[in-house]
């Protein structure tokens, strides 16, 4: 199972945690890791301030932290990771959770 834990201060975002794999269909035909890797990958690519975040991304493993208040750009790569993660979720939450703290 994917487990996601996302951190926020007030609205702030604060980290994401993703670790594990799906385990939905044998290594290299689970989509659910598929989905999850693209939406993780494609966005963080897309990252402007790459600053004010740590990243630490391995198989199985994202973490990414803020380190400092984030432009709207940033702000709005964070909501379209976690809107794609949710959406993942939403279909196949058998296989991914979602917990915010």
């Amino acid at each position: 199972m994917i487990k996601v834990l996302i951190k926020t201060e007030g609205k702030a975002f604060k980290s994401l945690e993703v670790t594990g794999h799906a385990n939905s269909a044998p290594c290299g035909n689970d989509l659910v890791c598929a989905a999850v890797s693209a939406i993780l990958t494609g966005c963080t690519n897309a990252i402007e301030n790459e600053k004010d975040f740590h990243l630490e991304y391995r198989d199985g493993y994202y973490k990414l932290d803020a380190l400092n208040s984030l432009s709207s750009h940033d702000e709005g790569v964070i909501d379209s990771i976690l809107v794609g993660l949710k959406a993942i979720a939403s279909e196949y939450g058998k296989f991914i959770q979602i917990k915010n703290l």
